[in-house]
């Protein structure tokens, strides 16, 4: 899956829905991953304090590692009113590595809770980031 194929918004608000059961969570508990990596498990309360969890196709984390970002900025946008907004982690690691193609670089970003991402970057994007200033 490219990251055009991610999950696109709906209004859920106005939208018809078909024999759709909405479950209302409080709080993420936990998650897991089967033992064969073919699916994951996001277990949560619900407002009544029962708990429920939703279990998916492992081939759906690509989809929601590149939704979540994009519905945290519109929720923040929506509940605040300010365009500017956007969820920001401080950095604990940067590292830069070579891939197995020697045209592309790894630059991989990790917080100190352990939260990490990964981009690919060609060499002309390396060396824009490079020369970026940072003195402004």
């Amino acid at each position: 899956m490219n990251r055009d194929q991610s999950v696109k918004p709906a209004d859920i608000w106005t939208a018809t829905r078909i024999a759709e059961e909405e479950i209302i969570g409080q709080e993420l508990i936990t998650y897991d991953v089967a033992s064969d990596g073919s699916r994951f498990r996001i277990r949560f309360t619900c407002s009544g304090g029962k708990q429920a969890s939703l279990s998916l196709p492992t081939e759906c984390l690509q989809a929601l590692i590149m939704t979540l970002p994009r519905m945290m900025k519109q929720a923040l946008r929506a509940r605040y009113g300010d365009e500017s907004l956007r969820l920001v982690f401080p950095a604990d690691l940067i590292r830069v590595e070579r891939s197995s193609d020697p045209k592309t670089f790894i630059l991989s970003l990790a917080t100190p809770d352990a939260f990490e991402v990964s981009f690919s970057l060609s060499g002309q994007q390396m060396e824009a980031l490079c020369e970026t200033d940072v003195a402004a």
